[in-house]
């Protein structure tokens, strides 16, 4: 028949005739037939096909799918698709009877067997294949290999969902997972921030990658201390989070306070063992927040856990939220409070053991604010960290003090000696200008640079841009203290960086005296230790006799506190100075 079509179609055409083709043939070029045509497409094809009859027999198997299915075209004709398993029987067999009804389909994808055994992804497309009255005599079907393309998709979606370093849910899933399961269990689905003290030390004195490898050990151990109660995410840097399910609030605080003591064991660096503290601030849904108010919530019970006690953790309270309230007015308030002549001095007189004398004062700074009374520092000071009047306030405070000795020397030659202490964050410690304003105030004034002390917080990050920043304070004379000495990682290592005269034990140790011989011991060793390097050692926080006693029973020359003279105007400072 082909021959004859192809003898046909060569066949010159009468003179003044047009050329002709034999009825139902169709040329497909010159020499080879249509079926010709098909068969080389079909034989080359990169992509599989397969011819079955409408009973599921092999009557067609290209190379391509021998190549990928691993059976020959002769172990293949004959007999059912190769590829089809006992568990694709049904699969194959609906959808067989679907083409052979006329109903086509394109890009199903399924899984199918090879001859190894082995499972691959499939994309498949089927036909059905009609005879010259329209029956449908076949069906052929294509299938594309698709096992590294949905391998690939699949990657991309896990690395939409998981955060890369750690491997925990990143920030976005994380919460599309938290609102499914405050949607579904509101009422015992709890919210814990957690949040690793001090990490940035760890960046900046082992590097980044050392960091890194903390932060996927400590993710490995919260997820494993979570385990199947709750889902874990990374909001960011060293900020983890944890969705706790079947919690009701009676049991709120035992999980996380577990949590807690599950996380804060010590973890394991390429360099090194660390031991880094998590607080936690945790807040629960039952109260019928939407995910953001949750987090919101969380959010302030972590930052006040954070304030209060580093590596501890607390459950958000009504309390907490008045307290952000009035912060967020306090901190827009501040920027002109200094302006408006709010800001003011109290003075705590620093007295001699031996003899009760006051020897000096230190100045605290308060805010008469005109609705909410006299703030103590710890109401306000925190915040100006984030204003523009930071450096002002402390400026402020240094000019305040130095003017009040000069007055106070003035009206009382008792004062010619007083020692006034000031108390400034490490950020306003280390701004450039600090020396040569105080240099400045203290030629205004006339005060003597021995009689100004800048009392320096040990725990405050101390960088070597401190100890150039101090030793420019130092040069001018000014005493320089340590203040809550013993509270902070690294108080030794304070002392030899440091230019000290002075430090000050911190009120908690005091307060320990008479109830805990660890507390004792510490401030013997601090006396010793002191004196060794020739160093002035005052007890902070003194409240009771007892308290007194035992510090001159130790040899402690110097004290402040509630018990030697509360904080007080200068008017009252100047009377003390008048009868002593």
């Amino acid at each position: 028949m082909t021959q004859r079509r192809a003898a046909a179609r060569r066949a010159p055409a009468a003179p003044g005739e047009e050329p002709t083709e034999p009825e139902g043939a169709r040329p497909a070029g010159d020499g080879w037939s249509e079926g010709e045509l098909l068969r080389a497409v079909v034989a080359a094809s990169p992509l599989a096909v397969y011819v079955v009859d409408p009973a599921g027999t092999v009557e067609l198997w290209n190379p391509a799918a021998a190549q990928l299915f691993g059976w020959s075209e002769a172990e293949a004709l004959g007999g059912p698709l190769p590829f089809v398993g006992p568990d694709d029987v049904a699969q194959f067999d609906e959808l067989r009877g679907r083409v052979v009804a006329g109903g086509p389909f394109s890009r199903l994808e399924a899984t199918r067997r090879r001859r190894d055994g082995s499972r691959i992804e499939l994309s498949i497309s089927a036909a059905p294949l009609r005879d010259e009255h329209g029956a449908v005599r076949a069906v052929v079907g294509i299938a594309e290999d698709v096992t590294e393309r949905r391998a690939i998709e699949a990657e991309m979606r896990r690395q939409a969902r998981v955060d890369s370093l750690t491997g925990v849910h990143n920030r976005g899933h994380f919460l599309e997972l938290l609102t499914e399961e405050v949607a579904a269990a509101e009422a015992t689905t709890a919210l814990a921030l957690v949040d690793l003290d001090d990490f940035k030390d760890v960046n900046d004195t082992f590097g980044h990658h050392v960091g890194d490898e903390l932060l996927a050990a400590f993710a490995t151990r919260l997820v494993s201390s979570t385990g199947s109660r709750g889902v874990v995410g990374r909001l960011g840097g060293d900020e983890f989070v944890v969705a706790l399910r079947d919690v009701g609030q009676a049991r709120l605080a035992a999980a996380i306070g577990a949590l807690v003591d599950a996380v804060g064991e010590s973890l394991d660096a390429s360099v090194g063992t660390f031991a880094l503290r998590a607080t936690v601030g945790a807040a629960h849904a039952a109260d019928g927040v939407d995910v953001g108010e949750l987090l919101r919530r969380a959010g302030l019970a972590l930052l006040e856990a954070k304030r209060s006690s580093p590596g501890s953790f607390r459950l958000f309270d009504s309390e907490m939220e008045r307290v952000a309230v009035e912060s967020k007015i306090l901190e827009s308030e501040l920027a002109g409070a200094l302006d408006r002549g709010e800001i003011v001095l109290y003075y705590e007189p620093i007295v001699e053991l031996a003899t009760g004398a006051m020897l000096g004062v230190e100045a605290i700074v308060r805010w008469e604010h005109p609705e909410l009374g006299l703030l103590e520092p710890s109401r306000f000071v925190p915040l100006a960290q984030s204003t523009a009047r930071a450096v002002d306030l402390g400026a402020y405070v240094v000019r305040a003090a130095c003017a009040q000795l000069q007055q106070w020397e003035r009206v009382q030659p008792a004062a010619r000696t007083l020692l006034c202490s000031v108390n400034l964050p490490a950020h306003q410690i280390r701004h450039p200008a600090l020396a040569t304003e105080i240099a400045s105030v203290l030629q205004e004034t006339g005060v003597a640079p021995s009689r100004l002390q800048v009392e320096f917080t040990e725990d405050a990050n101390a960088t070597d841009e401190d100890v150039l920043a101090l030793t420019r304070l130092g040069r001018l004379g000014v005493r320089l203290a340590i203040d809550s000495f013993g509270t902070g990682y690294s108080s030794l290592a304070a002392l030899r960086r440091f230019p000290f005269s002075a430090l000050k034990i911190d009120r908690s140790f005091v307060a320990g005296l008479a109830h805990g011989f660890e507390d004792r011991a510490i401030v013997v060793a601090t006396l010793t230790m002191s004196t060794s390097l020739g160093l002035t050692v005052i007890a902070d926080g003194v409240e009771t006799d007892e308290q007194l006693a035992t510090l001159r029973e130790l040899g402690c020359a110097h004290a402040q506190g509630p018990l030697l003279g509360r904080p007080s105007l200068p008017g009252v400072i100047a009377e003390r100075l008048a009868t002593s």
